[in-house]
């Protein structure tokens, strides 16, 4: 029988370590595509993934069981990331890093969802984040809401200045590059 998420962190309270493993196991997936996601740099995404889990094993005693685990921990990562674009001076468009560090595909990309990737990754941070939790991580409003800490109405608003700005990129980026709508 699976054990919840809340069991696992009492028992790695307890001082069975091997419990957070579990709880790393089961949500490192989401972790390291947010990361990757508000970084679009898959070495930055794996090193934020990893410090989000050192972060929250350090912090567990601090986790309030009235939140899901997964949002805690992706908090934590969204957070890892807005510290580290506000500490370091970004030398590199996220655009250029996202088509430099692009992983080779067995089967030729689609270049629509490429266009996408692209507009998403010009996007500011504060629109984006909610949008990559809604649209590719599957976020309920109320669990954005939690994960970012924010008011639902803020998440709403950021959601609807998220699409309308990816619409505007995509458009641009298609005329730009002569492509046809």
């Amino acid at each position: 029988m699976e054990r919840s998420d809340i069991e696992l962190v009492e028992l790695c309270l307890n001082g069975e370590r091997e419990a957070f493993s579990e709880l790393v196991v089961r949500h490192q997936h989401a972790v390291f595509n947010l990361a990757y996601r508000m970084t679009s740099n898959h070495q930055d995404a794996a090193d934020v993934a990893q410090e989000a889990f050192i972060r929250a094993f350090r912090k567990l005693h601090s986790y309030k069981p009235t939140y899901s685990f997964r949002n805690w921990v992706m908090g934590i990562c969204a957070n890892l990331v807005r510290n580290r674009f506000r500490s370091e001076v970004r030398r590199r468009n996220l655009e250029t890093r996202h088509a430099q560090e692009a992983e080779p595909a067995a089967d030729p990309p689609d270049p629509r969802h490429a266009l996408l990737e692209r507009a998403l990754a010009r996007l500011p941070e504060q629109t984006r984040v909610p949008l990559v939790l809604k649209y590719i991580e599957d976020f309920s409003l109320e669990d954005i809401a939690q994960t970012l800490r924010l008011g639902l109405s803020a998440v709403k608003m950021r959601l609807a200045r998220g699409r309308e700005e990816l619409l505007r990129h995509v458009r641009q980026m298609r005329t730009e590059e002569g492509v046809s709508s």
